[in-house]
């Protein structure tokens, strides 16, 4: 049990570090003056981050060696780079990982630099150096969802551990990248409309429609993670949720055997306990399914959307952690709530940050304190009807000057918090052309409301 408990902290803690860099490089896509300073920067960012011992980016040439030229490094052992030749050509220096992600388009990882004999050529330098694996990801996209774009180049990363680098890193890594690519892309476009803005005007159109992409992407990256990281905070209580109605399963399922073992079986129990699996069974399947939606990385399209299914979906999700901190949930919930307009998972994401928030407030409070309430009303605007969604509670509250401050990214009043959650909310509540603010309650704790208008 320890041993899980210490896998499930270190994976949380690698995925705050991955966020907290992801932030920071998005915020670089938009800052850069220039190129090599985009560059330089997220290959600094990299290296802080702490996964990573040293980190470069190379582009690829077009000489008769087809060298990958370093363009930005940051890290331990800076001098490796000078004392090394990479090539992206079929040529001995063209078969390690920068040589492969280059030529494939693909991401190449080296588990374990002491043995893999594709690096060869590099093996002893990285080794006084204290690489032990390492990955190369082309700075590149798929083109799937807007147009393709190849930097031809790619962004190099090198761990003191072996086997640094699994799926999910891999995955992270690569994702990061196109948002490189797409960054560069749109920094060369702005930098040549300064140039000659009369005769690029339609292209820098373009280009800025694709820096428009590139920033909304980036932060559907940021809302994933943040999604991954709530749930990983919750995996007991959705290991619970799930497991209710698997030992009911088991337990019915036990008594019909022992049933069917008489010698006349009463068929009307065995009927009833057989109902009773299935109906356990769709039990858990909703929360599977449910899971699953939370932790899809492409959102859906904006549609009718039904907050009081929202708000269904997500209780049972926190229920279990209530009940394990000893706090009571009570809803009050309109009946005629409008539909609105939006995406479903962002929106459980939202309210999932606020309940989550809610219980870390209210989990050291005095016992009579801790309820959480989640209400939803109706209010009649000048524009036509809103639908309302608040989670109360009765915690340590916020004082009023706190209180502006709290959506601000990286703010934040919990020990350790990244200050991410509702930044991330209101952004998404603002997307949906709603609102999301705070208030002080006046005795004990804090009441936060979402308003998104109806449908129309």
């Amino acid at each position: 049990m320890q041993e899980q408990r210490d896998a499930h902290e270190a994976s949380l803690d690698r995925l705050h570090r991955r966020l907290r860099t992801l932030c920071q490089c998005t915020m670089t896509f938009f800052q850069a003056e220039s190129e090599q300073e985009l560059l330089q920067s997220v290959c600094e960012i990299l290296v802080a981050g702490g996964e990573v011992r040293l980190a470069w980016i190379g582009y690829c040439e077009d000489d008769a060696e087809k060298t990958v030229r370093p363009v930005a490094q940051a890290g331990s052992g800076l001098d490796y780079l000078e004392r090394v030749e990479t090539s992206w050509g079929e040529r001995e220096t063209g078969q390690g990982p920068a040589g492969i992600a280059a030529r494939t388009g693909k991401a190449c990882c080296v588990d374990d630099i002491r043995t893999d004999p594709r690096f060869s050529p590099w093996r002893v330098a990285a080794l006084a150096r204290g690489y032990a694996s390492c990955i190369a990801v082309p700075l590149m996209t798929d083109g799937k969802s807007r147009g393709a774009v190849d930097l031809r180049g790619t962004l190099n990363l090198y761990s003191a551990e072996c086997n640094a680098f699994d799926e999910s890193a891999i995955e992270h890594y690569t994702g990061l990248a196109m948002s490189v690519a797409y960054a560069v892309t749109a920094l060369r476009s702005r930098l040549a409309e300064d140039l000659a803005y009369g005769v690029t005007a339609v292209r820098a159109s373009a280009e800025r429609k694709r820096a428009e992409d590139a920033l909304h992407q980036a932060r559907e990256e940021l809302a994933h993670v943040t999604r991954v990281t709530t749930l990983g905070e919750l995996a007991a209580s959705i290991a619970h949720e799930i497991n209710q109605p698997l030992a009911a399963i088991i337990a019915d399922a036990n008594a019909c055997l022992h049933w069917l073992e008489a010698d006349r079986p009463d068929l009307d129990s065995v009927r009833e306990a057989l109902a009773a699996v299935v109906k356990d069974g769709d039990r858990a399947a909703e929360v599977i399914t449910r899971i699953r939606g939370l932790l899809a990385r492409a959102s859906v399209a904006h549609g009718p959307c039904d907050l009081a299914r929202v708000i269904g979906d997500v209780l049972p999700l926190v229920r279990p952690e209530l009940e394990r901190h000893g706090m009571i949930l009570k809803t009050s919930l309109a009946p005629d709530l409008p539909l609105v307009r939006g995406d479903r998972i962002q929106l459980q994401q939202v309210l999932l940050n606020l309940l989550v928030n809610a219980v870390e407030a209210s989990r050291e409070v005095p016992p009579e304190r801790r309820q959480l309430i989640v209400h939803s009303t109706v209010e009649y605007r000048d524009d036509g009807r809103w639908a309302v969604v608040g989670v109360e509670d009765f915690g340590v509250g916020v004082r009023e000057p706190e209180v502006a401050r709290l959506f601000e990214a990286f703010y934040s009043t919990k020990p350790g918090g990244l200050g991410m959650g509702l930044s991330i909310s209101r952004s998404i509540i603002e997307a949906h052309r709603g609102r999301l603010w705070a208030t002080a309650n006046v005795n004990h704790g804090a009441t936060f409301r979402f308003a998104l208008p109806e449908m129309r």
